[in-house]
């Protein structure tokens, strides 16, 4: 504005004399023009951020993990000490609900490492607050939100709280959540058809890790724990199960984690993989090992550890210390097949064959390359009821994988579709990968080495091969419907034999529906399924038809962005400094209860501190 009006100005003097002439005139006056025109510039300034506030985008900060590991609550972040991933685990359970103030009993003091299962002491590590998030309130003035889109709300039972989820159901859908996915119809007369993310960035945003390789526990390797990636061949064709090859086509380089593949001379007969176990330690093993190393080897020896299901473990609930004091350490216990794998590759050969493949339950669904046209096949291979397998095609398509050269891969079954990846970029496949279960979704033998990598005829290596999975929503309700009426810690000892875990599973599992809502209601969930309330386990205080349902006009906008996350202290080994005494102290350290600290100082703030900009991001 202040512009505008000097050019104003500057019209009106007929010319530069006649300035220069009352310049003595004008001095006072225009030094009390400037002054109005900054006061009226900075209050135009004020009432534009509150109106854009108000109407537009409003910032918020995340309080607990229910978003996990998209969004982080309060947490503390650390790197493995044995295998050396970076991870977080929730904290929100050291404070008081909805305060500031910390129950030093509920101090969250160790984590477990989602890639190896080593137990970090974490007594002393800085908790950080949660993600701070920009929420765009205008498209929900002009349209709906759309499905799978992170929102903020009102939570229907105290309109005062804001909620954060992602948006599943829409108005006039009914829900079902079984065995990990969610399904939705809007007429009783259809049947239920799953839920896809048809923004694969979604997809990909709520995987959660399995394993990576580029991370192995070295030191329990070195006494005798069996690695997770080998070399493996089916016991029979028609057999859904596989085993350890002592020699095949495969040299493997443990140290620099690259495996290669040499078939190009190869005859043609049963496929030779490279195949992913989950074996992983548990903590009496990790504990054995750092008491006594020989009795861990001898041990290893005569008893060694068996592969299991992948579970939907999640590293953010898994913590000693907190309110729940461990109520999550077992209680991943439901099996997920829906994997997704990445891995470079150097194809050392102009033609042959290149094969990757993700078990579930019956099936082995395949992606086959043809190294010298670059096709790609996408196929299933059942195995049961039948006497022979039989092959189904789904799709063949164009990639950029020909011929010699480096090549990026990932390729994905997930929600009953398959993707790929080339170079990091999607391959367009349409709906021709989308597919039925089949009549049994049991998991199977095969499912204890479920993704491999193999080779028809072509030498190529292997590198930097990550296993993730992907959400896995439970369906428990505190107290109406359960998904699963047994003991799960019974459930969790059993994914070690797949046939005794399906038939607990089955015997205590029950059908979740949701009841169709309005046509202004939406159902939501948390990523971190395990730690979160939303729709599936609201109270009705308020007696709504629909205790499950958003009301439209609880709907507060889109999030955004992370525009600030935790900052990253460094001096003093990493920690910063936080100033322990005078009236500052209240800044930098938590309060038990207000003005009172606890024996053992907690410091919630450090400086010096950078911004943590790889977690400034577009939220998907």
């Amino acid at each position: 504005m202040a512009k505008k009006i000097e050019k104003a100005k500057l019209k009106k003097a007929p010319n530069e004399q006649v300035e220069k002439s009352n310049a003595e005139q004008e001095q006072g006056k225009s030094r009390h023009n400037e002054m109005r025109d900054t006061i009226e510039s900075i209050i135009i300034a004020l009432v534009f951020a509150f109106v854009f506030r108000a109407y537009s985008a409003e910032a918020f900060v995340i309080p607990t993990g229910s978003m996990a590991p998209t969004l982080y609550g309060r947490h503390k972040e650390l790197h493995c000490a044995e295998c050396g991933v970076k991870y977080a685990v929730g904290a929100s359970d050291e404070l008081v609900e909805k305060t500031e103030y910390y129950v030093p009993d509920y101090k969250v003091t160790g984590a477990f490492c989602p890639n190896c299962r080593y137990y970090t002491n974490l007594q002393d590590a800085m908790p950080f607050t949660g993600d701070r998030i920009i929420v765009n309130k205008f498209p929900f003035d002009y349209g709906d939100p759309g499905r799978w889109d992170v929102i903020v709300f009102k939570y229907p039972e105290a309109s005062q709280t804001n909620y954060i989820k992602r948006l599943v159901g829409l108005p006039g859908e009914e829900i079902q959540i079984s065995r990990g996915d969610v399904y939705a119809r809007k007429n009783e007369k259809e049947p239920f058809q799953i839920l896809r993310k048809d923004n694969l960035d979604k997809q990909l945003t709520v995987q959660q890790l399995v394993y990576d390789d580029d991370y192995p526990p070295r030191e329990i390797l070195e006494y005798g724990w069996p690695e997770r990636w080998s070399p493996m061949q089916q016991v029979k064709p028609v057999e859904t199960r596989f085993e350890d090859l002592k020699q095949s086509a495969w040299e493997l380089d443990r140290e620099s984690r690259a495996y290669q593949f040499k078939g190009a001379a190869g005859k043609a007969g049963k496929l030779e993989w490279l195949r992913y176990q989950h074996i992983v330690p548990r903590q009496s093993e990790w504990a054995l090992l750092q008491e006594n190393p020989e009795l861990f080897t001898q041990t290893m020896l005569s008893s060694p550890p068996q592969s299991r299901l992948i579970s939907d473990y999640t590293a953010y609930n898994n913590y000693s210390g907190g309110s729940s004091s461990g109520l999550f350490t077992y209680d991943a216990a439901f099996w997920v097949g829906d994997l997704t794998l990445s891995f470079d590759v150097e194809i050392q050969s102009e033609t042959g064959e290149f094969l990757v493949e993700l078990m579930r339950g019956d099936r082995h669904y395949r992606v086959r390359f043809d190294v010298k046209t670059g096709q790609a096949r996408l196929y299933f291979v059942e195995d049961f009821p039948n006497p022979e397998p039989v092959e189904t095609e789904l799709t063949t398509v164009e990639t950029d994988l020909k011929g010699k050269g480096g090549y990026s891969i990932m390729f994905a079954n997930v929600d009953q579709r398959l993707c790929l990846w080339v170079n990091g970029s999607a391959v367009d496949l349409g709906t021709a990968t989308e597919y039925q279960p089949p009549v049994s979704p049991a998991p199977r033998d095969g499912d204890l080495a479920p993704a491999g990598v193999t080779g028809v005829g072509i030498d190529f290596t292997v590198s930097h091969l990550m296993l993730q999975r992907d959400i896995y929503y439970r369906a428990d309700e505190y107290y109406q419907n359960q998904e699963y009426s047994g003991d799960r810690r019974h459930l969790w000892e059993l994914l070690w034999d797949p046939a005794a875990w399906s038939r607990q599973y089955e015997d205590h599992r029950q059908q979740v529906r949701f009841d169709k809502m309005s046509d202004d209601e939406f159902f939501v969930l948390g990523d971190n399924s395990a730690r979160s309330a939303d729709s599936r386990l609201w109270g009705n205080s308020r007696q709504a038809e629909h205790r499950h349902a958003v009301p439209r006009s609880a709907l507060v906008g889109k999030a955004f962005m992370i525009y600030w996350p935790h900052g990253i202290p460094f001096m003093n080994d990493g920690r910063g400094y936080s100033p322990s005494a005078g009236p500052l102290k209240r800044f930098f350290y938590h309060q038990t209860r207000p003005g009172e600290y606890p024996d053992d100082p907690y410091a919630k703030l450090s400086v010096p501190f950078y911004p943590n900009v790889s977690r400034m991001k577009r939220i998907r």
